[in-house]
């Protein structure tokens, strides 16, 4: 049998390498270090995504160690995709000798169409639905895969579909602005200008999660998620300012 979860993800994959290696070509980057930043990232970022989910659903997995490999199943958390994918890349173009920032302008570029495409494996699954709903793009949901509070309703919020549809806007207008702009913007802006457009876009579509990841601190209303888009959110400004800064003054 198929694993369309496992195909989706492969094809939002096979589009992102597709596609930054156009624009690797297009904007004369060395094709050798593209292939072996590609290899290292994917790979830490696959790996970054399933120690989240693991930690998030750590109580599961402390009595079943074995489910952590079958990734087929789904569960990937896309915070843990970017830090691994991140720290991959990194380390990798520090062995290489080249710069990085660069290089991660164009893989952020990118990375909203592999989330876009890869967020539908979530609908073959049926998960990373959020809350109950009567809107006519409700998703229907199997009485199986309700949670337990919910077991009465029957549809919910298609989380996946609105991040999906978000994520490949955010797409085009990074890939729009990277073609008209990127010769004559500092290097990092188009990281930190896709972590700050994607920190949005998440910290607000959690307030329809159902039972999302928390950290118990006193009065905190906001879950782990929503705590890490602030924070990635503020790095990246004062990113932003520090690097223009830095330029105004050569």
């Amino acid at each position: 049998m198929l694993n369309l979860y496992g195909i989706t993800i492969s094809l939002s994959i096979f589009l992102c390498i597709l596609i930054t290696q156009r624009l690797v070509v297009k904007y004369k980057k060395n094709e050798e270090i593209f292939w072996g930043l590609s290899f290292w990232t994917i790979f830490c970022g696959i790996l970054g995504a399933r120690l989240y989910h693991v930690l998030d659903y750590f109580d599961y997995y402390r009595y079943h160690q074995l489910d952590i490999f079958k990734i087929w199943n789904g569960g990937m958390g896309i915070w843990g995709g970017i830090l691994g994918g991140t720290l991959g890349a990194i380390t990798y173009l520090k062995i290489k000798g080249e710069k990085i920032f660069p290089w991660l302008d164009i893989i952020s570029v990118v990375t909203p169409l592999g989330q876009s495409v890869g967020r539908w494996g979530n609908f073959f699954n049926k998960e990373i639905f959020g809350l109950p709903t009567t809107l006519p793009w409700g998703v229907y949901i199997e009485p199986e895969k309700r949670p337990v509070e919910f077991l009465n309703y029957s549809k919910f919020h298609p989380l996946f579909i609105y991040e999906s549809i978000l994520n490949f806007i955010l797409f085009l207008f990074l890939l729009i602005l990277y073609k008209k702009t990127n010769e004559k913007t500092p290097s990092g802006t188009f990281l930190c200008i896709y972590l700050i457009s994607y920190s949005t876009i998440r910290f607000f579509l959690e307030f329809l999660r159902i039972n999302p990841w928390k950290i118990e601190i006193s009065s905190l209303f906001l879950n782990v998620s929503q705590c890490i888009s602030i924070l990635v959110i503020i790095i990246s400004i004062i990113f932003i300012f520090r690097n223009n800064f830095l330029r105004k003054k050569q």
